[in-house]
């Protein structure tokens, strides 16, 4: 596996500026486990990712890690910043998935995009940043100032992605000077 970064972005920068139309779907519930696991499995397999690359080796792994979210493992869900987006027949084709501060050592002090997977036929539609944004708004109105994720940095479309939306590399000693 490659190494992985940190990115950082203040939430106020990546709420949208004008009223865009909002996305068919609403806040993810705990009721959505099974749907995000096997969404989040099939993203992780179009793409061929495992587990030892960033995915998730088999949907009983995705169950387990989304079931691990829910129940606050990785810290604390926060359903209010994590949109999922529906199809018409109301099926989860996306989702951002986040959490106020992720646990372990060496991450920023700020809420967390935990995960962000689109449905391999619903790709290349603007869904992500449409997500990233909204889960930013959601974070702002909350009250917080910052939003934090991290990818593999051989990940070029993501990379691309967040660096548009004005994330930039977080690096631990250089807290103190962000804000």
């Amino acid at each position: 596996m490659t190494g992985t970064i940190i990115l950082i972005a203040r939430t106020a920068d990546l709420v949208p500026r004008s009223s865009s139309a909002q996305l068919p779907g609403r806040h993810a519930e705990p009721d959505d486990q099974e749907a995000l696991a096997h969404l989040f499995h099939a993203a992780y397999e179009a793409v061929g990712l495992d587990s030892a690359n960033g995915g998730v080796d088999n949907l009983d792994q995705a169950k387990e890690i989304v079931a691990g979210l829910f129940a606050g493992e990785y810290g604390t869900f926060l359903p209010e910043a994590s949109p999922v987006v529906l199809n018409d027949e109301g099926e989860i084709v996306a989702a951002s998935l986040v959490v106020e501060r992720r646990a372990g050592e060496g991450l920023p002090d700020a809420p967390y995009i935990f995960e962000l997977f689109t449905h391999s036929a619903h790709r290349r539609q603007g869904l992500a940043e449409r997500l990233v944004r909204e889960s930013a708004a959601a974070l702002k109105e909350a009250g917080h100032e910052r939003v934090s994720l991290r990818i593999r940095e051989d990940n070029s479309p993501a990379l691309a992605l967040y660096l548009t939306l004005d994330f930039n590399r977080w690096q631990q000693e250089a807290e103190d000077d962000y804000l």
